[in-house]
């Protein structure tokens, strides 16, 4: 039974990243690649999970000057991605612009990283707090007709606030407390119940044998 889940691919090894997708590929939404993956492995590490089928997102979290942005856009269209994360940060103009001019890929805002808190925010000179910074980033989302937005568990009920349709997909999801980098996190049934649409796994899924850890996921969403 499949789920609406992304498994996310963070290897530096295409065959990795295959063999993980061969062995849950039943059970995945999708699947999600990022900086580690694609640097090492190029087009050929996209071109070789195509072959599952399955939509890819390529979590890259653009972002860069208007023009630098609209061309990237454009180049998503010959790898074959599905969807890509753009951060929210880019503004209106930028992001109005892409969704205008780049109809076949679903793009995703990143408003403020599950790895950050109160404090990161503070460090780096924003005045809100994380709660306000990713209620006004999510509403120009919402504002220039985003697929959908990147959150926490803790926000999605915020970003369904603002706009019940965009569609909210979520790190951060763990079974238990952890001393990871993840500092705004939830289990997998938790977040589901505050209304998220697909959840993004990586470490909860891909540590230890990926099978059981999937075998596991979707009994909890039972």
């Amino acid at each position: 039974m499949k789920k609406n889940i992304f498994v996310a691919c963070d290897f530096s090894s295409q065959d990795e990243a295959v063999n993980l997708v061969e062995q849950i590929k039943n059970h995945i939404f999708g699947i999600k690649i990022g900086l580690q993956y694609v640097t090492s492995t190029g087009v050929d590490g996209i071109k070789a999970l195509k072959k599952f089928n399955l939509p890819i997102m390529y979590d890259v979290k653009a972002f860069d000057i208007k023009n630098t942005i609209k061309g990237f856009a454009k180049s998503l269209k010959k790898l074959g991605i599905s969807y890509a994360t753009i951060h929210l940060l880019n503004g209106e103009e930028t992001l109005k612009s892409i969704v205008e001019e780049t109809k076949d890929i679903k793009f995703i805002g990143v408003s403020v990283l599950t790895s950050f808190s109160n404090n990161d925010l503070e460090s780096l000179g924003f005045k809100n707090d994380v709660k306000n910074q990713v209620q006004k980033l999510v509403k120009i989302a919402s504002k220039v007709n985003l697929h959908g937005v990147v959150c926490s568990p803790m926000e999605v009920k915020m970003v369904k606030e603002i706009n019940s349709k965009l569609l909210c997909f979520t790190p951060g999801i763990r079974f238990e407390p952890n001393n990871d980098d993840q500092k705004r996190t939830m289990t997998p049934k938790e977040a589901m119940n505050e209304g998220s649409d697909y959840l993004i796994l990586g470490r909860p899924l891909t540590y230890g044998n990926p099978k059981e850890n999937i075998k596991k996921i979707i009994k909890s969403l039972e």
